[in-house]
Parts: structure tokens; C-alpha cells; sequence
């Protein structure tokens, strides 16, 4: 079996039970110590002069200039472009990241509020900027972008991309959640028992089923899969799915999830022991168990590595959504009450806050 990387978890808890090790970053500190040594000699006056025997003079060789190393290649510096749809947290969050992680790029960050399209000012902003690189976080960023179509551009936190043909020969995304066979990996972790798990998609999400699928098959899960067109059928799916699975995933897709059809699969599910994985931890006040999602620092570091690719060395191909690699899991407190001594003890490395105690 070939060799990989152990993937990394970021996971926490609800209020009295998990953890946190990152929300979201990595922190490396490295600790050096400087040990300065001294000593010195004391002669005694008032011994017998020591007599001294002159020696032959020791030949010193030349000095040997120092060679000075090669200049270390700094990054080109680029103009970036940030778009953000709206002042959300976490939209705020990634563009402060990708300014911290790529301080070697000079940024403008534009709010559009929710707007579709920039205003005269922010047009007046942008040109006197001149940017060489656009960065859009969420949809409407992203769609407007789209207005400067010889500036590359990456996009991310968009899930319906396919709809409004975000991707072009000038335009990669970054996938919106966190890669599926961590997410399965996980939650096998939590619910060892589990054999069977559901999706509902609106249409046009073919090639993300696929992948779903193939993490799951990855982790023996049986995969049911549904395509609807709007929230009504989704609940009334959801509803004929659930006696045929241990677990359903929803995905982030608002064509077909509306707040009020969440609420009542969420209840649905209580009613027969069906787990709810969902993709943002505020769901968890619905009563979901598991929520997986994507770590900010996870998704500024994609970015910069795609804008950090010289236009000269990108392959002719078909732009791509790039995905991400790690995730972000938080946990209600019924499925901490859950597990099992050996289980906690095993997720232990991955929280920052205790556990229940086991006997």
C-alpha cells in the first residue's frame, strides 16, 4: 500500500465538551539559546617570575575572503485584487490571512456588500491599482471578477461555481469544503459502526458526487445518492432515505436547502437515530452531530499557492477547483457522550478541550 501523509484534523468542540488545536492555524515556535562562556586568569604577583622561552615564529596563514552566497530569488511582487461579497467573519478572515501568508504581495481588499458588480468609485480604486491578480471570496465576488477577464483570478467559498461558469482559461477556484476522505476518515473515527451514508444535490454536481463516493468507497461506506430540484423534494427524499442509512452529509447547496427543510431534517433525523454531518459548526445549535468545514488558513494558503504560479509555467489546460487539506471538525455534545474510552483517548491529539470523563 503506497505511503501518505498523515492527514491533520482540526477539530473542536461545542461549549463544555471538544477542542480546538487550530481553528485554524498551525503555530510553529522555535526556541534557541545562546550560551556565552567565559573565564578568566588570575596571576599570582607574588610567586617566582616564570621564565618565558622565546619559540620560533608560527607561519599564520593568508586570510581567506569569505565567498559570499548566491543571491536568494525573491518572489516577484504582484498587485492583488481582493474581492469579498460581504464583511462576513470568515470572508474577512481569509483576506487577512492571505495578506499575512503572501506579505510579499501588495493588496487593495474591496467590499462589493453584497452587490453583483463594483461601484463607479471601486472601478475608479481598481484602475488606479492595477492589479495583476484578482482574489474573489464568495459568489458575487466572484461574479464580478468575471468583469476582468484578462486578470487571472482565484475564487473560493463559492459551491454552485458550475452554475455561473466561474471557471475559464484565467479563473481557478478552490474548493469550498474540506477533502472527503478526511471527512469520512473521521467520522468513522466517531462512529466506527457506520457502514451507510446519504447525499441530496441539486443538479449539475455529477463530478462532486463521484468524488463523495469515491471517499466513501475508500472507507467501506455505501454511498446513497439523490439529485432534486428544489427544497420541498429534498425533505421528502431526505425522508424516504432515511430508514436505508446511519448517516446522512449535507452539502452547502441553497437551491435545494433551505433554513426551514434543515430545521426539519435535523428533527427528522432525532426522531430515528439518523446522524447529521453538516458543514458549518452553527448548525450544531439545530441539533446536528458532526460538522465538518474548512480551516481559513487552509484556504488563504491554497490561494496564494495558485496566484504564486508563474502564468509561464501553468500547464494549457482546462482551469481546475484545487482542493484543500485539512479539516476543521467540531462535535455536538451527545456524540462526545458517545464514545468510548479507547476512542477519546485515541482523538485526544486532535482536541484542546477535555472529553467526558470515563470510568
Amino acid at each position: 500500500m503506497p505511503c501518505r501523509s498523515r492527514p491533520h484534523y482540526i477539530v473542536t468542540g461545542v461549549p463544555g465538551i471538544t477542542r480546538q488545536t487550530p481553528n485554524w492555524s498551525l503555530r510553529l515556535t522555535v526556541l534557541s539559546g545562546i550560551l556565552f562562556l567565559s573565564g578568566c586568569s588570575l596571576i599570582n604577583q607574588t610567586q617566582d617570575p616564570v621564565e618565558i622561552v622565546p619559540q620560533e615564529p608560527v607561519a599564520v596563514p593568508a586570510p581567506v575572503e569569505p565567498v559570499a552566497p548566491p543571491p536568494v530569488p525573491t518572489p516577484d511582487t504582484s498587485r492583488v485584487l481582493i474581492l469579498l461579497s460581504d464583511d462576513v467573519p470568515s470572508y474577512v478572515q481569509i483576506a487577512e490571512k492571505i495578506s499575512q501568508l503572501g506579505p510579499q504581495h501588495d493588496y487593495l481588499t474591496v467590499n462589493l456588500d453584497r452587490k453583483v458588480s463594483l461601484s463607479v468609485g471601486h472601478r475608479k480604486q481598481v484602475a488606479t491599482f492595477k492589479p495583476d491578480r484578482i482574489v474573489a471570496i464568495g459568489l458575487n465576488a466572484a461574479r464580478a471578477g468575471q468583469s476582468y477577464n484578462d486578470i487571472p483570478m482565484v475564487f473560493c467559498q463559492v459551491f454552485n461555481f458550475e452554475d455561473h461558469e466561474l471557471l475559464s482559461q484565467t479563473s481557478d477556484g478552490v474548493k469550498l469544503l474540506p477533502p472527503f476522505s478526511l471527512q469520512f476518515e473521521l467520522w468513522k473515527e466517531l462512529s466506527p459502526e457506520l457502514r451507510t451514508a446519504g447525499i441530496i444535490t441539486g443538479a449539475g454536481q455529477k463530478s462532486l458526487v463521484e468524488e463523495i463516493r469515491t471517499a466513501a468507497d475508500e472507507h467501506n461506506i455505501e454511498l446513497l445518492t439523490r439529485t432534486v430540484e428544489s427544497d420541498k423534494e429534498a425533505l421528502f427524499t431526505f425522508k424516504r432515505m432515511t430508514p436505508k442509512i446511519q448517516g446522512f452529509l449535507l452539502l452547502p447547496d441553497n437551491r435545494v436547502l433551505s433554513p426551514r427543510v434543515l430545521r426539519d431534517m435535523v428533527s427528522y433525523s432525532k426522531k430515528h437515530g439518523t446522524q447529521i454531518v453538516v458543514f458549518n459548526p452553527k448548525l450544531l445549535q439545530l441539533g446536528a452531530d458532526i460538522s465538518f468545514s474548512s480551516s481559513n488558513a487552509d484556504i488563504a494558503d491554497t490561494v496564494l499557492r495558485i496566484i504564486d504560479i508563474a502564468p509561464e509555467r501553468k500547464p494549457a489546460r482546462p482551469s481546475r477547483m484545487t482542493a484543500l487539506t485539512t479539516l476543521r471538525a467540531v462535535i455536538s455534545p451527545e456524540v462526545a457522550q458517545k464514545l468510548d474510552a479507547q476512542t477519546a483517548e485515541k482523538l485526544a491529539r486532535y482536541l484542546d478541550s477535555e472529553l467526558p470523563d470515563h470510568e
